[in-house]
């Protein structure tokens, strides 16, 4: 099964956000809640977690901007899952 890594809502900002940096290297295992990257509005940065345990797929690069809710990466938990 894959978990969707997305850019999340911060508080009330509802601009675009920034994946500013991953914190792990791609397709690296990952525990639920365990910090993966770090967002960026134009107030704060946040370290934001995996949202599940598994393999971290990522599939946007350090300093990607958009809106809030883009699709980033994923978590597959099976490893046959990976693409």
């Amino acid at each position: 099964m894959r978990h969707d890594v997305i850019l999340p809502k911060q508080g009330i900002y509802e601009g675009e956000v920034e994946l500013i940096e991953w914190l792990v290297p791609d397709r690296t295992r990952v525990e639920a809640a365990a910090p993966i990257f770090l967002l960026g509005t134009d107030k704060v940065e946040v370290e934001i977690t995996a949202p599940a345990t598994g393999w971290l797929v990522q599939e946007k690069s350090d300093g990607f901007t958009a809106d809030i809710g883009t699709r980033i990466g994923f978590v597959a938990t099976e490893e046959e899952d990976l693409p």
